[in-house]
C-alpha cells in the first residue's frame, strides 16, 4: 500500500473513534439525557398500566377508520363495574375488560421503544380488540357489558395456559360468549365466539372478525414505519394486498376464501386467523393523513383496520374459533401457521424477481439466528456471513483477478488495435477477440463475482428491511441499532458509509485498467454512499465488511502473488 492508502486508513480510524467526541465538542450532537428506569411487571402483584412514557408517536387523536360500527347498546347492564384483568405469560402483558369483554391493552415484554417501554399492540385504544360485527356493522359485540369468569386482579400464564370467558345475557333469552385462551411462550391466542339464540340479537347471514384499531409507529424512523403499514390477506392461492388509496382513503371488500388477513407496521403485525371455519372473505380500510414529526418533518400518517367476513350458520346456536397473532415479523415463528402466513413479510412476493431473492432470502433467514446463537453479536455474525460469502465466491474472484492482471498487460496491444482500426469499429471488435482468444481472456469475467452477489444483496435488504432480527441489535461502539441507518449527515451511523465509500475507491484505484475511466473511482462511491445513506446499518456492514475482504484478496492477487497462487491451485 502507498503512503496516501496507510493515511486515509488512519484518517477513517480516527473518525470511528473520535466521531462523537468531536461531533459533542463542536455542539452538533447533543448530549443524550439520563433515562429513566421503565417500571416492568415483575410479579402477578404489580400491573404497568400506564402507556410508555417515550414513545415515537406524533399525537393519540384516534382516526376513524371505520365509523359505521357505532350503534346504541342493548342490555349493556348499566349497573355492572367495570373490572380489568391482566395476564402475564412470558412474551405478553394483556389487560382485558369486561366493558366490551376482551382485551385493551397488551404490551410484549421483549421488545422496547427506543425511549424505554414496553411496545404497545393496542395504542390509545378505547373497545376490547378483536371486534365482532353482526347485522351489516350496526352491531358491535365490544360495546355490552358482560360477566367474567375470573376475578378482577392479576394472572400468570407462565408455566400452562389460561382461559377466561366473558358473558353477554339478553334479556335472559339470548347470549353472547366470549372465551380467549393464552399460552405461556407464544405470541398467539386463542379466541372463540359462542351465540346462543342468534334470533333473538337479529343476527343472520354474515359477520365480520376485525382488528380496528390501528397499529402506532414503534421506530426511530417514524416515516419510514407508516411507509410500512398496509394490510393483506390470503385468499384461495393468492395473496391480496390492501393499499389503494384514492384521495388519502380506502375501504375494500373482497369475497372468496380466505386463510388469514393482517395488518402490520415495519416491524410488528397483527393475524387474524379463521380455525372452526374457512373465512368467506377480507375487508380492510385505511385513512392517511399529514401530520408534523417532533423533528418538524411533514410525515404522512397511515390508520389501518383490516377484518375476516364469516359465513353466519343457520343453527340457532353457533360456535367459531380463531386463532390471533400479535407480535414481531419473525420467519421463524411466523412459518409454523402454514398458508402462506410469511408472506406479511413481503419478501419475494413479487413475481419472477422476487421468486429469485426469495431463494436467497429464506435461507439467511434461517442461517443468522443460528449463526447468533454461537455468536451473540449481530454486528459479528454479519461479519462472518460475509466472510463466507467471500470464501465460497473466492474461486471466481481468483478467476477476475487473473484475467484482470492480463487485461492489464494488454493494454498496450489494445491501444495499437483502436490507433490502427480507429476508423471501422467492426475489423476493432473482430482482432480484439481475436486478441482475448489467443492470450486466454474472457473479457466479461470481471463480471463473474458480481452475478451471484446481486441476488444476494437484494435479499439481504429485504431480510434486514422487513424482520424484527436487528432491530436494537447493538455492534460496538455507538452502532447500537442494527436495524436503522444514518438519520442525518451528523449522525454517527454515516462513519460507517464513509467507511464503506473509502474501501470502494481504494479497491477500484488498485483495480483500474483503463486510466479513461479514472472518474468511475470517484462517482462510484458517491453513488453507493447516496444508495446507503439511510439503509439499514447490517446492510452497510455486510457490504463493508465484504469490501474489506475484497481489498485484502486483491492484496493477495499482486502479480508477485499470482505465481505462488497458480503453484498451489
Amino acid at each position: 500500500m502507498d503512503k496516501k492508502i496507510i493515511i486515509l486508513i488512519v484518517i477513517l480510524g480516527g473518525l470511528v473513534i473520535f466521531w462523537i467526541p468531536l461531533m459533542t465538542m463542536l455542539g452538533v450532537i447533543k448530549p443524550a439525557p439520563p433515562q429513566t428506569r421503565v417500571a416492568t411487571l415483575s410479579d402477578s402483584t404489580k400491573v404497568v398500566a400506564e402507556l410508555p412514557k417515550e414513545r415515537p408517536v406524533i399525537d393519540t387523536a384516534e382516526i376513524a377508520v371505520d365509523t359505521s360500527h357505532e350503534l346504541t347498546l342493548i342490555d349493556t347492564a348499566q349497573n355492572i363495574p367495570e373490572d380489568t384483568v391482566t395476564i402475564e405469560s412470558k412474551v405478553w402483558i394483556v389487560t382485558l375488560t369486561n366493558y366490551g369483554g376482551g382485551p385493551i391493552s397488551l404490551k410484549l415484554k421483549n421488545y422496547k421503544y427506543k425511549g424505554g417501554g414496553l411496545i404497545e399492540m393496542l395504542p390509545s385504544c378505547t373497545k376490547p380488540i378483536p371486534e365482532f360485527i353482526f347485522k351489516g356493522g350496526s352491531f358491535s359485540a365490544s360495546k355490552p357489558v358482560y360477566q367474567a369468569s375470573l376475578a378482577k386482579g392479576n394472572y400468570q400464564a407462565d408455566n400452562s395456559p389460561l382461559e377466561i370467558s366473558y358473558t353477554y345475557q339478553k334479556d335472559n333469552v339470548g347470549q353472547i360468549i366470549k372465551k380467549y385462551r393464552f399460552y405461556p411462550e407464544r405470541y398467539d391466542y386463542d379466541v372463540f365466539i359462542e351465540v346462543i339464540n342468534k334470533n333473538s340479537f337479529g343476527f343472520e347471514r354474515e359477520y365480520s372478525f376485525e382488528w380496528n384499531n390501528p397499529l402506532e409507529p414503534t421506530e426511530t424512523g417514524i416515516a419510514d414505519d407508516y411507509n410500512a403499514m398496509w394490510a393483506m390477506a390470503f385468499m384461495g392461492n393468492e395473496r391480496a394486498k390492501f393499499d389503494d388509496y384514492t384521495d388519502d382513503k380506502y375501504n375494500t371488500t373482497l369475497s372468496g376464501s380466505t386463510s388469514w388477513i393482517a395488518t402490520r407496521s415495519k416491524y410488528f403485525t397483527s393475524i387474524l386467523i379463521p380455525r372452526s371455519n374457512m373465512a368467506a372473505g377480507a375487508k380492510s380500510s385505511g385513512v392517511k393523513s399529514g401530520i408534523t414529526a417532533t423533528d418538524g418533518s411533514s410525515v404522512q400518517k397511515h390508520a389501518i383496520a383490516a377484518g375476516l367476513v364469516m359465513e353466519m350458520p343457520t343453527d340457532d346456536r353457533f360456535i367459531d374459533s380463531f386463532t390471533v397473532f400479535v407480535g414481531p415479523m419473525d420467519y421463524e415463528r411466523l412459518k409454523i401457521y402454514g398458508n402462506n402466513v410469511v408472506d406479511i413479510l413481503d419478501i419475494g412476493t413479487t413475481p419472477f424477481v422476487g421468486w429469485i431473492i426469495k431463494i436467497f432470502a429464506v435461507p439467511i433467514m434461517w442461517l443468522l439466528p443460528r449463526m447468533y446463537a454461537l455468536t451473540p453479536n449481530y454486528g459479528f455474525v454479519i461479519i462472518i456471513f460475509s466472510l463466507i460469502i467471500k470464501v465460497l465466491t473466492f474461486p471466481l474472484s481468483k478467476k477476475t483477478a487473473k484475467s484482470m492482471m492480463a487485461m492489464k498487460e494488454l493494454q498496450p496491444k489494445m491501444d495499437e488495435l483502436k490507433k490502427k482500426h480507429k476508423n471501422n469499429p467492426q475489423a476493432l471488435n473482430k482482432e480484439m477477440m481475436k486478441l482475448y482468444k489467443d492470450m486466454g481472456i474472457n473479457p466479461f469475467s470481471g463480471c463473474l463475482p458480481y452475478l451471484p452477489q446481486m441476488p444476494l444483496f437484494f435479499a439481504l435488504f429485504a431480510v434486514f428491511n422487513s424482520t424484527i432480527l436487528l432491530r436494537q441489535a447493538p455492534f460496538i461502539l455507538w452502532w447500537d441499532d442494527l436495524s436503522r441507518g444514518a438519520q442525518t449527515l451528523t449522525d454517527p451511523y454515516i462513519v460507517m458509509v464513509l467507511l464503506m465509500m473509502a474501501l470502494m475507491f481504494v479497491q477500484q484505484k488498485m483495480t483500474m485498467t483503463d486510466p479513461k475511466n479514472k472518474m468511475l473511482i470517484y462517482l462510484m462511491p458517491l453513488m453507493m454512499g447516496f444508495f446507503f445513506y439511510k439503509a439499514s446499518a447490517g446492510l452497510v456492514l455486510y457490504w463493508t465488511s465484504f469490501s474489506l475482504f475484497s481489498f485484502v484478496e486483491q492484496l493477495m492477487f499482486k502479480p508477485k502473488n499470482m505465481g505462488i497462487m497458480d503453484v498451489k491451485s
